[in-house]
């Protein structure tokens, strides 16, 4: 950076200062190197090439004036139709121009120019026989905490392993997130590419003899469009990257809708469209967003004006776009625009054309960025988001809709310019949709005057998000494999002439759910036990109970849980577990105590957990023995909650890691210095031997009790010890209990099982582990605990 400054102090040499503007650029000073480029460019030059260069950091200042004369100098090279002259990159062309024909000549002479021509691959075509699992393969360095696992996390999870076999190629950079874990645990196949040159990495592909590839970067940073050159599958698309068409004949598909590719796209597109029902997006519905997302003054924001927000990057931000801000700001007195801020550069040119229009300086607030979690919490505090126009948001808007946050947009002429459409139809809000400019700015004035009308909007985006396609994962996971088997079908039977359309997956209804009480969708909610999930024995219906009353309750979830037992081994399961989006939408009710609950609490907890901490230590050779400061015990503790257990072994000396599939709650116990980690237990990599594993009420709402307690085995050291807590289906208490009809389990919707005390000390002894010790509980009705010994040998 700082060679780069001092070149362009000193030098005069046009390359060596384009050089120098480029280094800057890509370490993020955009104001610098596009003050460099201007510089180059204002002293006469006239390479077409510098023009291209030059928009890329341009556009991350606002600065209008330059940008539009660059786009002007460019458009004069386009309009003679010599497209590689300013050799722009496709991903920057289409963020500025909704002209589809020039979109793809761009793209076709960026192909021209950096793709090699190369000879494809042959494929073995003895695949495709009846019954066998398609071979799906999604290629990609996105793979991590980005706005692609953002979208894709909740699509991988879902698959059908059953019909279809999973194959990732991946050249992520490395990084440890909770979406890298997530992406790890979901896929089947995981095939790290990057040492491997294009070349290399398509025949590696091409050895898993794959039906169907996904290019999921296309002309995106770090894409690698030279692999699918080679054709490593012998169907191969385009998904989710690049808004666009990939201007080659290597993508056979591209994966859209109705929405952003009419038919009258079809000309500028190579690739046949596959048109899913609702939207292209597939969204996560296992992201959380907070329920207590802070107050407005925290974020320097006005507690009683209107406030527009508008949280996509600078580059997106076009002269256009901010006049309609601008108009709907004058519109309503009474607000302010809230802006993500990219730059300083950027902030004061806003700033300055907010002077220009009219409107105060005071009334663009400036957000900094934030992670994602903590941006979807304080999306929350905005009344409307306002879009932007050439480039709409993509991530950025499924974020503030999932945050219950109205958008406001208009009708586009190419693919990023329609994808907020698309959203807000596959949300049922297509009233927030312009025909124009103008008619978006009238849109947003109503939300602005009309307190009534905003309310009942906030409500129906509240609601909507709950019941409508968008955020419906499983649904999209099974419209998307109906989309992979028509394209597979297609592909084998030589009919690849012409669009796909993608019908709607058929929804049924919850068994035993009462008619027209629930949203179709709820029946991808949960899951039947095909067995006993102990034995595998089969199992009968015992008993209905009503959890209508269960404080987590709500609609589409059933009003009744049905519970079966073992002919075998007579144990007591639900019939049903929850599928992922179940596990979310049961969450969407959840909270935690407030911070002064917690507090009083406190010491009662701890008072419950010191005698379970003293059996541990004693259990492990007593304190003198065990406790070295030099090298304390571990201790892990799953499913962590309020983190009174974990403050009680800390204080004992144990070094202590809580685990919790909720963000919720690990926000609620960071503050406090404790090492908890928003991880699910079974998908989890363990690098680490802790010598202490406690699974207080875990085992009862885990859908594999067999594997959760083999997991166990697996990660303790031999005589490490696992402290388990269940409710005794066996005692005296759960029996008066059941006599007198106050039994709080059979209504829970968090469990599963019901174990009898001789049920799980026979399921200990399978799963390697040897009972030292067994005790009544004093924390929850009937629940009895137990400490056992990890055998030696397994």
């Amino acid at each position: 950076m700082e060679f780069s400054r001092r070149q362009l102090a000193l030098s005069k040499n046009s390359q060596f200062l384009s050089n120098a503007a480029l280094t800057l650029q890509n370490n993020g000073a955009y104001e610098e190197a596009a003050n460099a480029f201007k510089r180059i460019i204002d002293t006469g030059s006239d390479d077409p090439t510098l023009l291209g260069a030059a928009l890329v950091p341009a556009r991350f200042t606002c600065n209008w004036d330059w940008i539009e004369s660059l786009q002007q100098k460019i458009n004069d090279w386009y309009a003679l139709e010599k497209f590689s002259a300013p050799r722009e990159f496709p991903l920057t062309h289409i963020t500025w121009c909704a002209d589809e024909a020039r979109n793809i000549g761009v793209t076709r002479a960026f192909v021209e120019r950096t793709q090699p021509v190369v000879e494809p691959l042959r494929h073995n075509t003895a695949r495709g026989a009846l019954g066998q699992r398609i071979r799906v393969g999604y290629l990609s360095s996105d793979f991590r905490n980005h706005a692609t696992m953002h979208l894709m996390a909740g699509l991988l999870e879902c698959h059908d392993r059953a019909c279809f076999e999973i194959f990732a190629y991946d050249y992520s950079r490395p990084e440890i997130s909770v979406y890298r874990q997530r992406f790890l645990n979901a896929v089947e196949h995981h095939v790290e590419i990057h040492s491997l040159t294009d070349k290399q990495a398509a025949a590696r592909i091409a050895e898993d003899q794959l039906d169907i590839l996904f290019d999921l970067k296309g002309y995106t940073g770090g894409g690698r469009g030279t692999i699918m050159a080679y054709r490593p599958a012998p169907l191969q698309v385009a998904y989710l990257g690049f808004p666009g068409s990939t201007a080659t004949p290597d993508i056979d598909y591209i994966v859209s809708d109705r929405f952003v590719t009419p038919d009258s796209s079809a000309p500028y597109y190579t690739e046949k469209f596959c048109r899913l029902p609702h939207s292209y997006q597939c969204n996560d519905r296992k992201r959380a967003v907070a329920t207590d997302p802070g107050t407005r003054t925290a974020h320097g924001l006005p507690e009683h004006k209107l406030v527009f927000g508008a949280f996509n990057q600078a580059y997106k931000i076009d002269r256009g776009s901010f006049a309609v801000w601008l108009r709907v700001l004058q519109a309503v007195p009474n607000s302010v625009l809230w802006v993500l801020g990219n730059s300083e550069a950027a902030n004061a040119n806003l700033s300055r054309e907010a002077r220009l229009a009219g409107i105060e300086e005071a009334r663009l607030i400036f957000a900094p960025f934030a992670m994602p979690e903590a941006h979807l919490a304080r999306l929350q505090l905005a009344d409307a988001v306002l879009d932007t126009l050439v480039c709409n948001g993509h991530t950025t808007t499924s974020d503030a809709l999932w945050a219950g946050v109205p958008v406001v947009t208009a009708k586009g002429t190419h693919f990023a310019s329609r994808v907020s459409e698309s959203l807000l139809n596959a949300i049922d809000l297509p009233e927030l949709v312009g025909a124009d400019h103008s008619d978006m700015v009238r849109i947003a004035t109503r939300i602005g005057t009309d307190a009534e009308y905003r309310i009942a909007l906030r409500q129906r985006v509240s609601l909507n998000r709950q019941n409508s396609p968008l955020f419906d994962t499983v649904r999209f996971a099974r419209n998307f494999e109906t989309a992979i088997e028509m394209m597979v079908q297609a592909q084998r039977a030589g009919r690849m002439s012409g669009p796909i359309e993608v019908p709607d997956c058929r929804v049924a209804n919850v068994q035993g759910a009462e008619a027209g009480q629930l949203n179709a969708s709820a029946a991808f909610l949960q899951t039947t036990y095909p067995a006993c999930p102990v034995c595998d024995g089969s199992s009968k219906t015992v008993h209905f109970a009503d959890c209508s009353a269960h404080p987590l309750w709500h609609a589409p979830l059933p009003k009744t849980l049905e519970w079966m037992q073992c002919s075998s081994c007579g144990h007591l399961h639900s019939r049903h577990y929850w599928t992922p989006a179940g596990q979310a939408e049961l969450s969407q009710r959840g909270r935690l105590d407030s911070a002064t609950d917690a507090a009083d609490r406190y010491e009662t907890q701890r008072m419950a957990w010191t005698p379970v901490v003293d059996r541990v230590v004693n259990l492990l050779g007593g304190y003198r023995e065990t406790m070295k400061p030099d090298n304390p015990p571990i201790w892990v503790d799953l499913k962590c909650g309020d983190g009174s257990l974990m403050t009680t072994a800390a204080d004992y000396g144990f070094a202590v890691i809580g685990l919790d599939a909720s963000s919720e709650t690990i926000n609620r116990l960071a503050p406090l210095g404790l090492n908890a980690k928003p991880y699910d237990f079974m998908g989890l990599k363990f690098d680490l031997t802790p010598d202490v594993l406690s699974m207080s009420g875990v085992l009862q709402c885990t859908p594999d009790p067999r594997a959760a307690l083999s997991k166990a085995a697996d990660i303790l050291r031999p005589g490490g010890v696992l402290v388990l807590s269940v409710p005794d289906a066996s005692s005296s208490r759960w029996r008066m209990m059941d006599q007198t009809r106050t039994n709080p389990y059979w209504t829970d919707l968090t469990l599963y099982h019901h174990f009898r005390r001789d049920q799980i000390l026979a399921l200990l002894d399978t799963c390697g582990f040897e009972l030292a010790h067994f005790a009544l509980s004093n924390r929850h009705k009937a629940e009895m605990e137990l400490y056992a010994i990890r055998k030696a040998a397994l």
